[in-house]
């Protein structure tokens, strides 16, 4: 419990001071314990970036993996699963905006190149499962699943950084549309 409190507490000092303003010490304050105590749990303010980055990722995927349980066919797996990460990066937004931020940083960015691995890889099985079904046709879908979390990453930072008013349901709905056009597959009309 002390362990998530200190990296609620971190992910908001963080968020408003910047990564490298930051100090342990602030975290600790912002989670009203000692700054010792911050340190029987975490050695330093990058592991405790890295443990939120971790377990963001970890809860993402447990979130999408019971979102896509429900449904089927790669219409409504791609849907959903386009919708579950619009959605969750914008709950997310304060570590979100560290990962546009600190995530960049030379020291941080095998981390980050390990979270883009991750989701391409995600829609990648997608899209080879949509083929294996016989519901797609066989094509690069290496690039596909590359473009959509390029333009998924796109809409995020656009709206954290207060260049567009368009909500997430409304970029999951566009990206997903024409996700289906690249797959050659027509978007549902209702």
């Amino acid at each position: 419990m002390r362990r998530q409190e200190i990296l609620a507490a971190a992910i908001k000092v963080f968020g408003k001071k910047g990564f490298a303003a930051t100090c342990v010490g602030d975290v600790a304050d912002a989670a009203k314990i000692a700054k010792g105590t911050v340190y029987l749990y975490f050695e330093s303010k990058e592991e405790i970036y890295a443990t939120a980055v971790h377990l963001a990722i970890a809860q993402l995927h447990e979130v999408a993996a019971e979102r896509i349980r429900l449904v089927k066919g790669i219409r409504e797996r791609l849907t959903v699963a386009i919708a579950v990460r619009m959605e969750f990066w914008h709950e997310q937004s304060n570590l979100y905006r560290l990962l546009l931020t600190v995530g960049r940083e030379a020291r941080h960015k095998r981390q980050t190149n390990e979270v883009l691995r991750s989701g391409h890889a995600y829609f990648l099985s997608i899209l080879e499962d949509g083929a294996v079904a016989g519901e797609l046709e066989t094509q690069d879908f290496d690039t596909i699943a590359w473009a959509i979390l390029d333009m998924i990453r796109g809409a995020n930072e656009r709206r954290t950084d207060h260049l567009t008013e368009r909500t997430p349901q409304q970029d999951a709905a566009s990206i997903t549309a024409f996700a289906l056009q690249q797959l050659g597959l027509a978007p549902d009309v209702p």
